[in-house]
């Protein structure tokens, strides 16, 4: 297989089927712009110099427009950081990306809320997980996404289906250990989460 060690120019010629670098793992030193293709997953991947953004929409059909709500918590801990994101139009929810930036694993839920005081449900049977070595997709169970909806995401102390601890109350814990501990305690790093959705 032929190997370039400089830019390729092919003067404004089309590049015609071509395909992704497929691969299960991730590039390893990648540069900002690079993509590949997940084949686990079945999602293209861009790098924007910090982490893997998923690129384009994995279902939606044509004509769909593609949105994302990026959030970031600093120092998640299962009574802090919560972040709420109104909605403006009927969407649906396509994936979630996370990511970690230290070794720990932060668990994590978005909250589909008509009000935003009240509780609504999860988009995930389950929390979600953000680690440090790659982006974690989770399949959705509730995709749809009203109008004047509100996302209500949150830090989950651990892997199970957990209720989150009213103000005063104890938190539980669960799953690999590597979770936030129950209560308020923090796992200091940076929470990244991506959702991507398309218009109804």
């Amino acid at each position: 297989m032929p190997s370039f060690k400089s830019n390729l120019d092919i003067q404004q010629n089309q590049l015609l089927d071509a395909v992704l670098h497929r691969r299960s793992d991730l590039p390893e030193h990648p540069v900002e712009g690079q993509v590949y293709y997940n084949d686990g997953k079945h999602l293209a991947y861009v790098w924007d110099g910090n982490y893997w953004i998923p690129w384009g929409s994995s279902s939606g059909g044509g004509g769909s427009e593609v949105k994302q709500f990026i959030t970031t918590i600093l120092n998640p801990s299962s009574r802090s950081g919560a972040i709420i994101i109104r909605l403006y139009e009927d969407l649906l929810a396509v994936r979630v990306d996370a990511h970690f930036s230290t070794v720990n694993t932060v668990y994590f839920n978005i909250d589909i809320r008509a009000n935003v005081n009240i509780a609504g449900t999860n988009i995930t049977v389950r929390p979600m997980m953000a680690t440090n070595d790659s982006n974690e997709y989770t399949v959705i169970d509730h995709p749809s996404l009203k109008t004047n909806w509100w996302l209500y995401l949150s830090t989950a102390s651990g892997s199970g289906d957990i209720i989150m601890p009213k103000e005063g109350e104890a938190g539980e814990t669960g799953g690999t250990g590597t979770e936030p501990p129950a209560g308020d305690g923090e796992v200091l790093g940076l929470l990244t989460v991506i959702l991507t959705c398309t218009t109804a």
